[in-house]
């Protein structure tokens, strides 16, 4: 059995070093300060998106169409994805 040498060792070390940097890279946008929102801006933004939901459920209602709390729950989770935290490169 052959023992890699010091030097291969190191090279492969390098190596790992460099890959794991290069991907820490690629998902830094994900940690950014500017993508988080403060707690206060997250309520803010979940009392705009109630009331727009709420008042999209009160008009199909009034065109005579039943909301029921699945589709209200569905139009909830659809409006929640923000593509702003999608990354481009």
């Amino acid at each position: 059995m052959e023992h890699p040498s010091l030097h291969d060792r190191l090279e492969a070390l390098g190596h790992k070093i460099h890959a794991a940097e290069k991907r820490l890279r690629e998902e830094s946008h994900l940690f950014h300060d500017k993508a988080h929102l403060t707690s206060q801006e997250l309520k803010a933004r979940y009392a705009r998106l109630q009331a727009r939901l709420n008042g999209e459920s009160a008009d199909a209602e009034a065109n005579g169409n039943h909301v029921t709390d699945l589709e209200r729950s569905v139009q909830q989770w659809l409006e929640s994805i923000d593509p702003s935290h999608v990354g481009s490169n």
